[in-house]
């Protein structure tokens, strides 16, 4: 079935996808490779062999989080819980206008979801821990997984239409759920990170805004290969440690997402950095005297803030670990 297809009573047809309008430009823009009929070995292949990106369709049907976690049925479950989401957000660029916090709104999970549903503003409940929302025994990650694939992290997206996660690279390994609605994604592999153009302090956010592409200032993404995709409810995406995704909601979405095994080894990502070149040399050197020896507090611009590229580097100095604050990174 292709992603314009309808039968789905939550599927709708989609035009003008991120991946079509970057084709038009001229990116060589390929369908992430999915498997149907899949099974858990076939994720466990995918995870210890092929180290690639890879969509499972349909892995998780059977999870009772499908039926559970709709927007009606959660906030008759969990409506009173009061959270903290981001409201009123930017449609279009990668930095925040101003602070995250900016953006924070104190409200009931039930009220936030009545939001979610309108045509407004794209908010979002994001980066939240799972078990702080929803119930945990409607997902188990630990069925897809083998036992020496330790758990970093578990988090709940939940948003409107339009939120996006921008384009970004996390250094662990990561499998993407999606429960509700859909969402499209965009991939860059790590190897070819130069054409994801980081912001010169921070390694792992990428400066571009894929739905607004120049690529008169950006040529390196018409050298690239990139991967696309319309993750729907009960698919699982495999996500590669260092691959660069960006997530964008086509309808109102409930998702999770599993963090785990060792992240990247220092030595892969210095020698993306090194390639990259003296600008983000000496930013991630200021940054380590500034957000490192200093102590000083990082601005927190980017629509996930993650350490500096330079904080890093002094935690791995001080500390001899590299991802101390890889928690921040989604």
């Amino acid at each position: 079935m292709s992603d314009t297809d309808v039968g789905h009573p939550d599927r709708v047809t989609h035009q003008n996808l991120l991946r079509d309008r970057l084709r038009s430009q001229g990116v060589d823009m390929r369908p992430l490779p999915r498997l149907t009929d899949a099974t858990p070995a076939d994720l466990e292949w995918a995870i210890g062999e092929a180290r690639s990106p890879m969509l499972f369709a349909g892995l998780t049907d059977a999870w009772p989080a499908l039926e559970n976690w709709t927007p009606d049925r959660l906030a008759k479950s969990h409506g009173d819980k009061r959270v903290t989401a981001l409201m009123g957000l930017p449609t279009s660029g990668v930095l925040y206008p101003g602070d995250q916090h900016d953006y924070e709104r104190q409200l009931t999970f039930g009220e936030f979801l009545e939001e979610m549903l309108r045509d407004g503003p794209p908010c979002y409940l994001a980066h939240v821990r799972i078990e702080e929302i929803l119930p945990p025994e409607d997902h188990d990650f630990r069925a897809l997984l083998s036992p020496e694939q330790e758990a970093v992290d578990t988090r709940a997206w939940i948003g409107s239409a339009g939120t996006r996660s921008m384009l970004h690279s996390d250094l662990n390994d990561n499998l993407f759920v999606q429960i509700w609605g859909e969402k499209e994604v965009v991939l860059i592999p790590w190897d070819q990170t130069p054409a994801a153009y980081p912001f010169p302090d921070n390694l792992v956010n990428s400066s571009l805004d894929l739905a607004h592409a120049d690529l008169v200032k950006n040529p390196l993404l018409k050298d690239a290969t990139l991967y696309g995709a319309v993750v729907r409810p009960g698919d699982v995406l495999f996500v590669p440690r260092g691959c660069w995704h960006d997530f964008r909601a086509l309808s109102p979405s409930v998702s999770v997402n599993h963090w785990f095994g060792p992240p990247m080894p220092f030595q892969e990502y210095a020698k993306v950095l090194l390639k990259l070149g003296p600008t983000h040399w000496a930013a991630a050197a200021r940054d380590f005297v500034r957000h490192g020896v200093l102590d000083r507090p990082e601005p927190m611009n980017f629509f996930f803030s993650p350490s500096s590229t330079g904080k890093r580097l002094y935690d791995l100095v001080r500390r001899g670990d590299f991802s101390h604050g890889n928690s921040n990174i989604t």
